[in-house]
C-alpha cells in the first residue's frame, strides 16, 4: 500500500511535469532551440495583463522544471502524513504541501518579469549599452557561478537534500501548516537554485535548451548522492562560460537577438 501510494504521488508529478513542458514548448515553439533565444517580453508593452500571462507561463515553466526534484519530499510527507492518519491524526493530503512549494516559484515570476523588462528597456534607452550586452551577460554568468560556491548554497541544499530532516524541523500540523510547509521548502528551494535561473536571463527566458539543462541540474543536486560536488562544478563552468562570454567580440543585447 505505502509502495503504491509513493508510485501514485511520484507518478503525478512527473505526469504535470511532462505535462508543463508540453504546454511550455508549443507556447514557444521553435524560438526557444537555439543556445541563445528570446526573452519572453521581447515585443511586449509592459502591462498588467502581459504581467500576469508573463507569471502564468513562468509558473508553468518552473512546474516543469521543478516538481521531479522534489518528489522525494512530497512522497516523506505522506508517508508521515499516513502514518499520522493511522493514529487516527486528520489527513492531510501531500498536494497541499505541492501547493505552498508552488506558490513560491509561480509567485517569483513578478520578479523574473520585472528582471526581464529591465533587461530589454535599458539597452534601448542607452543604445551604447549594447556594445557592452556580452561583458553584462558574462558578469552576471559569473555571480552565477561564484553563488554556487558560497555557503548559502549549500546551507539551502541541505535542506532540499534531506527531506526527513526538513520535516522533523519544520513540521506542522493541519492543511495550512502543509501548506506553510510547502512555502518554506520553496523558500530553501529558491535559494538554492535562484543562481540557475539567472542564467536563462543571459540564455533568454524562452530557451528550451537551457530550460532543460538547469532542469537536470537541479535535480541531479538535490536529489543524486554527489549533488553537492555537482553542483560546485556547475559553479566553476558557469564561471568559464561567463568569462568567454565576457571577452568575446560579439555586440548584442544580454538576452538573445
Amino acid at each position: 500500500m505505502r509502495g503504491r501510494d509513493s508510485l501514485i504521488i511520484i507518478g503525478a508529478l512527473v505526469a504535470v511535469s511532462l505535462v508543463a513542458w508540453v504546454i511550455t514548448v508549443r507556447q514557444m515553439g521553435g524560438m526557444g532551440l537555439g543556445l541563445m533565444a528570446p526573452s519572453m517580453t521581447m515585443g511586449r508593452p509592459v502591462s498588467v495583463a502581459n504581467a500576469g500571462l508573463y507569471v502564468l507561463l513562468w509558473g508553468v515553466m518552473m512546474v516543469a522544471m521543478m516538481f521531479p526534484s522534489v518528489a522525494p519530499m512530497a512522497v516523506l510527507f505522506s508517508t508521515i502524513a499516513r502514518r499520522k492518519r493511522e493514529r487516527a491524526d486528520p489527513f492531510v493530503p501531500a498536494w497541499i504541501f505541492v501547493a505552498g512549494y508552488t506558490a513560491v516559484w509561480t509567485l517569483t515570476g513578478g520578479l523574473a518579469y520585472a528582471g526581464d523588462v529591465a533587461i530589454q528597456a535599458v539597452p534601448q534607452a542607452f543604445p551604447d549599452l549594447r556594445t557592452y550586452g556580452p561583458v553584462i551577460g558574462g558578469g552576471l554568468l559569473i555571480l552565477a557561478g561564484l553563488y554556487q560556491l558560497t555557503p548559502l548554497k549549500y546551507l539551502c541544499l541541505s535542506q532540499c537534500r534531506s527531506p526527513l530532516g526538513f520535516l522533523l524541523q519544520h513540521w506542522r500540523e493541519g492543511p495550512g501548516g502543509a501548506f506553510r510547509m510547502g512555502v518554506q521548502h520553496g523558500l530553501f528551494c529558491l535559494g538554492c537554485c535562484w543562481s540557475l535561473m539567472a542564467v536563462m536571463f543571459v540564455m533568454g527566458t524562452m530557451n528550451l535548451v537551457w530550460m532543460g539543462i538547469l532542469a537536470l541540474v537541479i535535480f541531479a543536486e538535490k536529489v543524486v548522492p554527489h549533488g553537492v560536488t555537482l553542483g560546485k562544478g556547475v559553479g566553476l563552468v558557469l564561471m568559464g562560460l561567463g568569462l568567454l562570454l565576457a571577452i568575446s567580440t560579439g555586440a548584442g543585447p544580454v538576452s538573445g537577438q
